[in-house]
């Protein structure tokens, strides 16, 4: 297991099983009355910045990002973590983004590469990461900047 640090937004990665569960909760969530959606979500410098630092370590092609939900019992799990922000319970039920770094794995490009997966270990390379979440959703938290959120 990855040691954990940092509460500055540059460890807010979650565990595939959360990932899986806010992906399985986006999809079912489109059946929802309209105007329950989350417009964007905001990601601090910091964190964009640690995760193209991680693909460039790991040797990614790229990044995928996943559209995700929250659920109660979801953010209830992210708050479990000894890690990273807490999610705000009003954020319950909003869609958000998984961020996860790709990279070619046995011929196949764009593979995600998550730490569960057992790719890399500490005498060949870095460990990989775990999907990136964690930033700030409109609604409920907008600051009136966002262009495209009108």
């Amino acid at each position: 297991m990855i040691k954990r640090t940092g509460k500055d937004g540059t460890d807010n990665t979650v565990p595939v099983d959360i990932a899986q569960q806010m992906t399985e909760a986006f999809r079912k969530s489109q059946e929802a009355e309209s105007g329950t959606y989350t417009n964007s979500t905001w990601f601090p410098a910091g964190q964009i910045t640690s995760l193209a630092k991680k693909m460039t370590e790991f040797g990614g092609d790229g990044i995928r990002i996943y559209f995700g939900r929250y659920t109660p019992d979801i953010i209830s799990q992210i708050n479990k973590l000894e890690y990273g922000d807490k999610i705000p319970d009003s954020y319950a039920d909003r869609n958000t983004v998984l961020l996860v770094i790709t990279k070619m794995v046995d011929g196949k490009l764009r593979t995600d590469y998550f730490v569960e997966k057992g790719y890399g270990d500490n005498l060949c390379g870095p460990v990989p990461t775990d999907p990136e979440n964690r930033g700030t959703i409109c609604p409920p938290e907008c600051d009136g900047s966002g262009a495209l959120s009108e």
